[in-house]
């Protein structure tokens, strides 16, 4: 359950679902960045990389590394991660259409999992706009994180993930990238917790 995530009295090592650096995160970051509840909701493999995230961070490429790198989109791809991880637990949860995994294969396809992810975004803005568990000012929320994501997902996944594109030439734009990732979970997360869309797990994820 993720209201373990920060492992108090739990012995990480014997838990695979901790990953096995869970006993070095940055606990008092996370929390500096994302609200409890949030942290209570997601799932581990979420959480982990989140914590990834959070450690790269911590390195503070900007001050310690200035001009050392041509491209710092490889601190963005932990928290990318998480970000497609969580769309993926919500979607499920909400039982949108194209949840179900089988969409997407036993092998990594990128193009299907892209297409996927769009077609996410499109029935989390429909079911939104759909519900009476969301108020108007809540509903024009999901309309506009969901824009948000969208341009996030158009900038990194077909630019800085890959060799031909723009790069992200800076730590600063990598820092604004993750913060924005950070934001739209943590954001997100409350409307639909608050809803009733989405609640909590018992169950070690």
């Amino acid at each position: 359950m993720s209201k373990y995530y920060n492992l108090s009295g739990v012995d990480w090592r014997r838990e695979k679902v901790y990953g096995k650096s869970r006993g070095n995160q940055l606990v008092s970051k996370m929390e500096d960045n994302l609200d409890q509840e949030v942290l209570y909701y997601l799932d581990e493999g979420i959480i982990n990389h989140l914590a990834d995230s959070m450690r790269v961070e911590s390195l503070e490429f900007k001050d310690h590394y200035p001009n050392q790198f041509n491209d710092y989109s490889f601190l963005t791809a932990p928290a990318y991660k998480a970000f497609e991880g969580y769309l993926f637990q919500i979607a499920k949860e909400m039982k949108l259409p194209s949840s179900s995994p089988k969409l997407i294969g036993t092998y990594f396809d990128e193009g299907r999992v892209d297409e996927t992810i769009d077609n996410l975004l499109k029935e989390l803005e429909a079911k939104s706009e759909g519900t009476a568990k969301l108020s108007k000012d809540e509903k024009q929320f999901i309309k506009d994180m969901v824009s948000e994501m969208k341009r996030f997902l158009f900038h990194y996944r077909h630019t800085p993930a890959h060799y031909i594109g723009d790069l992200i030439d800076t730590a600063d734009k990598a820092e604004q990238n993750i913060h924005s990732i950070y934001r739209i979970i943590n954001e997100t997360t409350k409307t639909l917790l608050k809803a009733k869309l989405i609640s909590p797990s018992d169950d070690v994820h």
